[in-house]
C-alpha cells in the first residue's frame, strides 16, 4: 500500500462523522483506519463508520499512560499507519479535508506537507498533514516510552531546538528540524481544523445527551450559531473553516516559539 489515512479519535463521534464524510467525497482518498483511544466508545466510533465510511478499519488503543492532548494516539496512529503504507495522512477526527485535499499533496515532494496555511509564521503543524517515509523512518523510534512518560524531558535530551511543544506535533517539528528534511504548505488551506476551543466545555455549547446522529445534528446548530455571533466567548470557536493562527495558539498555551522559514 502507497499510502493509507489515519484519524486518531476519542470522545467525539459527532467530528469524526463529518470528518469521514468529508473524505468519503474527496477524490483521490485512500484505504481509511480509525484509531479510538481507550476512553473512546466503540459502539459510536463503529456506528459512525458504518454509516459514514464503510470500508474503513477501526484499530482500539491498547492501556496506556494519561498524555495531554491526545497525544499518545496521534503519534501511534501514525506509527501504526506506517507499518501499511509509506505515506501516513495524518487527519484528525475534527479535520475537514476539502475536496483537491489528496491532489495537493500528492503535487509535493517534501517530507512533510500540512494542508493548512501558516501564515507569515510558518511552521509544520499537524492537522490535514502528509508524513513521507524519510520523516516517519526518523520519527518512529521517537513514540516510545521514555518520551510519553516526560515529554518535556525526552525532547530537551533528544533535540537542539526547544522552540516549541513537545507534544506530537511539536517532536514532529523537532524531528524535521534535527535531520534537516523539507515540507511544504498550501496558499490556499486544502482543509480546515473545526476543533472548537471550548468545544463541550462552555456551558452554552454542551452538547448534551442523545444519539449519535442527534449529537451530530447539534454540532451543526452550534456551527450555525457560532457563524452569527460577535460575541467575544464565540471567537474561541473555530468559525467554520478557521484561520490558522500560531501566535493565538501560542498565546493561549503561554509558550515561547521561535518561529523557522519552511524550505
Amino acid at each position: 500500500m502507497k499510502s493509507v489515512v489515519v484519524i486518531p479519535t476519542c470522545k467525539r463521534p459527532e467530528l469524526l462523522a463529518l470528518c469521514l464524510l468529508r473524505l468519503s467525497g474527496a477524490p483521490g482518498c485512500p484505504e481509511v483506519h480509525i484509531y479510538a483511544d481507550t476512553a473512546a466508545n466503540l459502539d459510536d466510533v463503529s456506528y459512525v463508520r458504518d454509516e459514514y465510511f464503510p470500508t474503513a478499519s477501526i484499530f482500539h488503543a491498547r492501556p496506556h499512560p494519561a498524555v495531554f492532548s491526545g497525544c499518545w494516539n496521534i503519534l501511534n496512529s501514525i506509527a501504526s499507519g506506517a507499518r501499511f503504507a509509506d505515506d501516513v495522512y495524518l487527519v484528525e477526527e475534527d479535520v475537514m479535508v476539502y475536496p483537491n485535499f489528496f491532489s495537493w499533496h500528492e503535487s509535493t515532494k517534501e517530507a512533510a506537507s500540512c494542508g493548512r496555511t501558516t501564515g507569515k509564521c510558518g511552521y509544520y503543524t499537524n492537522p490535514g498533514s502528509l508524513l513521507r517515509r524519510p520523516l516517519l523512518d526518523a520519527l518512529l523510534p521517537h513514540i516510545n516510552d521514555q518520551y510519553f512518560a516526560d515529554t518535556e524531558g525526552y525532547c530537551a535530551r533528544n533535540f537542539a531546538h526547544h522552540y516549541t511543544s513537545s507534544l506530537d506535533d511539536g517532536l514532529i517539528r523537532r524531528v524535521i528540524a534535527q535531520k534537516g528534511l523539507d515540507w511544504h504548505n498550501p496558499v490556499k488551506a486544502v482543509c480546515a481544523h473545526q476543533g472548537f476551543y471550548f468545544y463541550d466545555k462552555l456551558d452554552i455549547y454542551k452538547n448534551y445527551g442523545g444519539d449519535v446522529e442527534e449529537k451530530i445534528g447539534r454540532f451543526l446548530e452550534i456551527e450555525e450559531q457560532i457563524k452569527t455571533k460577535s460575541d467575544w466567548r464565540y471567537k474561541h470557536y473555530a468559525q467554520d473553516f478557521e484561520p490558522f493562527s500560531p501566535g493565538a495558539a501560542a498565546k493561549r498555551a503561554s509558550i515561547s516559539i521561535t518561529v523557522s522559514t519552511p524550505k
